[in-house]
Parts: structure tokens; C-alpha cells; sequence
């Protein structure tokens, strides 16, 4: 009997029209287990590393893990793996909502998309029965008429759609993937390679259970993780306000990333917060799969100049940062509205909003004018504008064409000195979290195989506070569960330090485990959450039945960085690409932090060091002996 698992990998060659389905075996999952370690697998030993990402032999791996399905709140999540157009290496993004449970009960445990469809096409998945349909009456319409679309012809009405938009079709290399309409796979431009494969979306009812094997304690864990959340102050307020109310507290903090991070603090902060979003527009609280929390709000507006509709949710703080302060813009029903497009359209809120703060800083330069705009007045704070080159990016209409390619071809186009404030790594643009005030994220965003992601490893404040110890010397605070990691004493955000690298590389593993198991980090967290890594643990061995210990859990999640970077360095990419633009080293223009930057000379140490630790060499790449010591010798080249 297997448990946890289905043990199936679904096949679809759009080239041929072939289906069929691959049993690895279980001590294959046990190596990998699934998320982004199983995805990264895959996209070494199948996807050649000099392949264009927009064609036919780039493929998109859809993965899950064992835990996916359970009743345990914070499982709801899957990993989407492709080599990303938007920076022709290694690209993987997670995302919430139901569509990964789904997929699940269906009986799968991974999807791998093959080739190329000649007319648009989605893929229906309803438990065994796996067909490719035409799409070519969906082309270019939203993507809440289209996953209506589906429903209707499927004669499902509960069928969870994975799709792209209007902007993957057209091949807007930041385009996203969204299910739900509201939950995105949105770094890494994987809407972009649906579009490639004229693949609209991939549609899943399922009807199986996850078979666990120790049921019992899978269901009074979650009892006690459900109570757990109902008595954590923390994780209410956050269900409660969401990530939106971060906008005036980094701004206070200042580390808001304003105006394309010329500045670290917005005057307006207040009027586009959560505060304000939730008492003019937020209308209600959902949720993913199985979870109390409540974390995802929908906003609405009936207004005839501005009107949002509450089907494509609301705004999470790194759209917030993106379309709003780093934008400039003022009013909280635009940055709604904008994200509302961003659904629609279905485009990655970051890359969109980082890339419209580049060209807006070029046009204030002189780099770029009204002739090259096509007369629109591309400045700080113009609402009108702001919004008319959403559109136009996702239609790839007039200079919409150009910022559809990104903040990276768009400095080199122009050229000059832009590459100095060009805010990208690894060409991804960076995300709204301003490194000069978290040198482990400016750390992150140079080393992350991604490029310019933020969730790598987390993030510096968390770990300023002094543990908390209870009478009986435990620790109930702060730094738990760090303290079983040696990580014992708090981290100065202003710092790569010894301590620094050190809490660095065991924090990435740890994320990659929360990565590879697919569970979300506000419930299961390095930091101060309800689920503590050895709580993940116990949970899959009790859902697979396996004796998995700490260290070779450990090791997938260190596995899942090496052969992330392996890929990396097939694609040609050295110590040379894993830098930050030159603002970052300059010092911050406004706010409490004004005059700090970070020390170029500790970053450069600080990368050096990541990469004797982590068993790379000189130029980022894994060692041989790396690959041996985690069992990947069959990637040695």
C-alpha cells in the first residue's frame, strides 16, 4: 500500500497529442518528495539548458507533495518549474489555493507539460480521464470569463482552473499563472511559457482521497494546529488585515521601496495602506484549502470612474509595494484597481509595477519621452497613465511592447548609465523589500536562483528581538525553533556578518523545505509560527508511513538549492550574474534609514562565503563533491 502519494506523474506532449503516465516509485519520492526539489529534478534532466524559454522544448512541471490534500491548514500549495523567459534560467513559484489539492484527488502526484499545441488549447483533468480541448474561442478574453468558460463546458462547476491570461498569450515575459482567480504562481514568467505552448490553462475535478498512514495522528495534529491558530495573536491579526497593512510600517520603517528605490519611505503610505483598504473596499475574507486563518481579502468598488471587481480578490503587500509607493502612486482604489487588472490580465503584480517604476524614472531622466510613450505621460504619481499602460503592456500595444520585455531589455535599449538603477537580478526584477535595511534579503536576491525573489530565506527583523525564555528555560518566543539549528542570539539587519552567512544558509534550507513540501510560511516558518519544521516532519512521516529523519529532510532542502544552481550553471551563469544593481550600494535617498546603503565590500565576502558553506565554487557552481555528497552524481558534467 503507498500512502501520502499516488505515485503518477501526468505526461501531455502538446506536439502529439500524447498522454500517458510515469510511476516512479516511492523510494524516488522519498528522495525528492515533490514541490520545487522534485521540479528542479526534472528541469535538469530533461529540459536542455540552452533552450530558448519560449519554445517547444522548455517544459512546465506542475509539482505537489506528499502533504498535499491532508486536512492540515497551510498544505494548499503547489510548485510550478520552467526555465523562465524573463531570465532564461531557472524559474519555480508556489502558489495557494485549491487548485493543488485538486489535482491530488484526481490521482497525480506532478504534471509535466510537453511541447508545443498547434492551436490554443487547455488541458481537463477529471480524475482518470485526461483530454486536450480547444481554446481558440477563449483567445484574448479575461480570465474570469474564460475559467467560467470551462466550467460550463466541462459541466463542473467546482473545477479548479490553473490558467494565464490575455498577457501569457501574448508572451509578456513576467506573466503569471493564477487559479481561483486570485491566487497566483507569479515570479519567473511561467504565464508567458503557457502562452509559448498555446496552453491556456490546465482545468482538475478529482474525486480520491489521500490515503494516510497514521490518519489518526494526521487529524489530532491538525485539531491541535487549528486551536493553535484560534490562540495565536499574530496569525488573527494577520488574518484580519492581511499582508496590507505593511505598507505604513515599512514606510515608518523605512525600508518601502518608493519611487523605483530612489526612496525607502512614502509620504503617502497611509492613504494606500490596509488600514485604508479595509475600511473603504475590503467586502469579505476567504481562504485556501483547509485553512482558519483567513488571510485573503476581496475588495470591491461600485464606482462608475473606478470600478473593481471583488471576483480577482485584493492586493498582498508586494503588489501593494509595487503598483503603489514604488509607483508613486496616491490612492489605495488605483493600486486596487490595478492589481484587479493584474488578475485579468494575468501578469505577475511585481515584475509589472517594477518595470513601470524603471520607465517612469527613465522618462523623469530624459531617457525616455512622449514621442517613445506614445504621448502618455509616464510620471511618478499619474494614476491615468499608471493604469493605461497596464493595459497596453498585457496587449503588447504601442511602448506596452517594450516594457512587456521587462526592466533588463528595457536598460539595455536605452542604455546610458540605466543599468545603475535598473532594480533586477538575474534580469527578474526585484521585489518589494528594500535590501539596503535587510542585507539577508539584498543577500537573497543576488544569490537566489530565481534572481530578484524575496522569498528565499526570511527575513531580518524577525530575528532582532532577544528569546523569550519560560520559567522551565525553554524558549516561547523569537528565535524558535533557530535555537536547535544554533542559531542563538539576534541578527542586526545592517550586518552580513559571520553569524549572518551562517543563520543565511541554514534559513534557505529551511525555506526550501517549506518550498519542496509545499506548506505555507505564514503557518510553517524558520521563524515564529504554529508549525515548527519537525512538526512538518512528524506529519509526513505519519501521512507516507516513512522514517524520514531531520537530516535527510535537511538534505532535500539543501538538494533543492543545488540543483536549482546546477541548472544555473549549465545556463552559463557565474559569480558575475549574482550581484545587485548599483543602487542598491548607494546610500537611501529619504526616511529614517536615509544615507544607508549596503557595504559592497561585505556583500561581495558575504557571497563568498555563502559559497564555500554550501559546497559551491568560486564562481557560484555546485562542487562535484556537492553533487555526490546529496546523490546527485548523475548531474555531474
Amino acid at each position: 500500500m503507498i500512502y501520502g502519494i499516488k505515485n503518477r506523474i501526468l505526461r501531455v506532449n502538446l506536439t502529439s497529442g500524447k498522454i500517458s503516465v510515469d510511476e516512479p516509485g516511492v523510494e524516488f519520492f522519498r528522495k525528492y518528495i515533490g514541490g520545487k526539489t522534485l521540479g528542479a529534478y526534472y528541469l535538469n534532466k530533461e529540459v536542455p539548458s540552452d533552450c530558448d524559454a519560449l519554445s517547444p522544448e522548455n517544459k512546465i512541471i506542475v509539482a505537489l507533495s506528499p502533504l498535499t490534500g491532508t486536512p492540515v491548514a497551510g498544505t494548499s500549495r503547489f510548485s510550478v518549474i520552467s526555465k523562465s523567459p524573463l531570465s532564461n534560467v531557472f524559474g519555480d513559484g508556489e502558489a495557494g489555493g485549491f487548485f493543488g489539492p485538486e489535482l491530488k484527488f484526481a490521482g497525480f502526484d506532478a504534471i509535466i507539460v510537453e511541447g508545443k499545441s498547434e492551436k490554443p488549447c487547455y488541458i481537463s483533468i477529471i480524475d482518470d480521464n485526461v483530454t486536450i480541448e480547444s481554446a481558440v474561442h477563449m483567445k484574448g478574453l479575461d480570465t474570469g470569463i474564460v475559467e467560467e468558460m470551462i466550467r460550463k463546458e466541462k459541466e463542473q462547476p467546482r473545477m479548479r482552473v490553473l490558467q494565464t491570461g490575455p498577457a501569457g498569450e501574448n508572451m509578456v515575459r513576467f506573466a503569471a499563472l493564477t487559479n481561483e482567480l486570485k491566487h497566483f504562481n507569479g515570479r519567473c514568467g511561467h504565464g508567458a511559457v503557457f502562452g509559448s505552448k498555446n496552453l491556456r490553462a490546465i482545468a482538475v475535478k478529482g474525486s480520491t482521497k489521500v490515503v494516510m498512514k497514521d490518519e489518526t495522528f494526521v487529524k489530532e495534529y491538525t485539531k491541535s494546529l487549528a486551536k493553535a491558530i484560534q490562540g495565536h495573536e499574530e496569525l488573527q491579526n494577520f488574518g484580519k488585515d492581511g499582508t496590507m497593512n505593511l505598507v505604513e510600517i515599512l514606510s515608518n520603517m523605512g525600508i518601502l521601496p518608493t519611487e523605483n528605490f530612489s526612496k525607502s519611505s512614502f509620504d503617502y503610505a497611509k492613504d494606500i495602506d490596509g488600514v485604508k483598504i479595509n475600511k473603504e473596499l475590503v467586502v469579505k475574507r476567504e481562504s485556501c484549502y483547509a485553512c482558519s486563518v483567513r488571510c485573503k481579502h476581496v475588495v470591491e468598488s461600485k464606482d462608475e470612474k473606478m470600478p473593481i471587481n471583488p471576483a480577482y480578490g485584493a492586493p498582498e503587500y508586494e503588489s501593494m509595494g509595487a503598483l503603489g509607493s514604488n509607483c508613486g502612486i496616491r490612492e489605495a482604489a488605483v493600486v486596487c484597481k490595478a492589481n484587479e487588472m493584474c488578475g485579468r490580465f494575468g501578469m505577475d503584480s511585481i515584475g509589472l509595477g517594477m518595470t513601470i517604476a524603471f520607465a517612469m524614472e527613465c522618462y523623469k531622466k530624459g531617457y525616455i519621452t512622449k514621442e517613445d510613450t506614445g504621448g502618455i505621460e509616464l510620471e511618478f504619481g499619474n494614476s491615468e497613465a499608471f493604469l493605461k499602460m497596464i493595459e497596453l503592456i498585457a496587449k503588447r500595444e504601442g511602448f506596452g511592447d517594450v516594457l512587456a520585455e521587462g526592466s533588463y531589455r528595457l536598460s539595455q535599449k536605452i542604455g546610458k548609465d540605466s543599468a545603475d538603477f535598473c532594480m533586477v537580478a538575474k534580469k527578474m526584477e526585484l521585489a518589494a523589500h528594500e535590501g539596503r535595511g535587510k542585507w539577508n534579503v539584498g543577500l537573497g536576491y543576488a544569490v537566489s536562483p530565481n534572481g530578484g525573489d524575496h522569498v528565499v530565506v526570511e527575513h531580518d527583523h524577525v530575528f532582532m528581538g532577544e528569546p523569550v525564555m519560560n520559567e522551565d528555560k525553554t524558549v516561547s518566543d523569537s528565535l524558535y525553533p533557530m535555537f536547535q539549528f544554533g542559531m542563538r542570539k539576534p541578527i542586526d539587519p545592517l550586518s552580513l556578518d559571520n553569524d549572518k552567512i551562517r543563520a543565511f544558509v541554514i534559513l534557505q534550507k529551511l525555506w526550501c523545505i517549506c518550498d519542496t513540501l509545499d506548506v505555507c510560511i505564514f503557518l510553517a516558518q524558520p521563524s515564529r509560527r504554529v508549525s515548527s519544521i519537525q512538526d512538518l516532519l512528524d506529519n509526513l512521516n505519519a501521512v507516507t508511513g516513512w522514517d524520514m529523519s531531520m537530516y535527510e529532510l535537511l538534505n532535500v532542502g539543501e538538494m533543492a538549492t543545488v540543483l536549482a544552481r546546477q541548472f544555473n550553471a549549465s545556463c552559463g551563469i557565474t559569480s558575475a550574474d549574482e550581484d545587485l544593481p548599483k543602487r542598491c550600494f548607494e546610500p537611501i535617498g529619504n526616511g529614517p534609514l536615509e544615507g544607508v546603503s549596503m557595504d559592497r565590500e561585505q556583500f561581495l565576502r558575504a557571497r563568498e562565503l555563502y559559497y564555500q558553506i554550501t559546497g559551491m565554487d568560486s564562481e557560484g557552481r555546485p562542487t562535484d563533491g556537492t553533487l555526490v555528497k546529496l546523490g546527485l552524481e548523475e548531474f555531474i558534467k
